[in-house]
């Protein structure tokens, strides 16, 4: 069952007051999580000794993080039947959320010039101590969705900020729970204090054709698979 909270604005009394209407929702997604965290944590050893850590998305987990490959990789290219399931839930409840939310895709002018829908997916992996300082993943006039899929964790919370003020929402980690929220939202994580990885994996769905632009990153289309 999908739980989704909207955020607006109070009625405005000004021409110039602000106006916005957003959504955050969750769900849990039923696929093995513990497959998908041995999965993860041998490709983060592979990952990180063949690339790099070049940006960690100003997320503060720095340059030895695999959140600082983020660029060379895409866990729904990895060979692994539970990253495919993975694959197929994140374009289910995409599909759910946007019913939900404008209806209709193919009313979009985007979408009737054939512009088409790609996704970009990193794992996280925090250690005892760490936390993921407040950032957000694009902010631009092709702006698209974000999203959260928890895969291990115990006691840790993700923040989603409002951007017009100092309000705040927590939501809960839970294993199998995802989220999807628009990709300009800032969001932060609190302290992980567990000795057991907290994993997590994000992922943007981008406007294919449009110039998309991440962590301030121009988006390759071979870091891209099809939503």
């Amino acid at each position: 069952m999908t739980k989704v909270t909207r955020f607006t604005n109070d009625p405005p009394q000004s021409p110039y007051a602000p106006i916005w209407d957003y959504c955050i929702a969750e769900k849990k997604i039923d696929i093995d999580v513990e497959e998908l965290a041995k999965v993860i944590l041998l490709k983060e050893s592979e990952i990180i000794k063949e690339y790099p850590g070049c940006d960690d998305g100003d997320t503060g987990l720095g340059l030895d993080s695999l959140t600082a490959r983020f660029n060379y990789f895409n866990v729904l290219q990895w060979d692994s039947p539970v990253c495919e399931e993975l694959h197929k839930e994140i374009r289910g409840f995409h599909a759910e959320y946007a019913k939900n939310t404008i209806g209709n895709l193919s009313n979009h002018q985007f979408f009737k010039e054939g512009g088409e829908l790609k996704v970009r997916c990193w794992a996280n992996v925090m250690r005892k101590g760490q936390q993921i300082k407040k950032h957000f993943h694009s902010f631009h006039p092709h702006c698209y969705l974000s999203g959260h899929f928890t895969v291990q964790c115990d006691d840790t919370s993700t923040v989603y900020y409002h951007p017009y003020h100092s309000g705040s929402y927590p939501f809960k980690n839970s294993p199998n729970s995802m989220t999807l929220f628009p990709t300009w939202v800032p969001h932060s994580t609190d302290k992980h204090e567990s000795d057991v990885p907290r994993i997590t994996i994000a992922f943007d769905i981008l406007l294919h054709n449009a110039p998309n632009l991440v962590a301030n990153n121009v988006v390759h289309d071979g870091e891209l698979v099809t939503l």
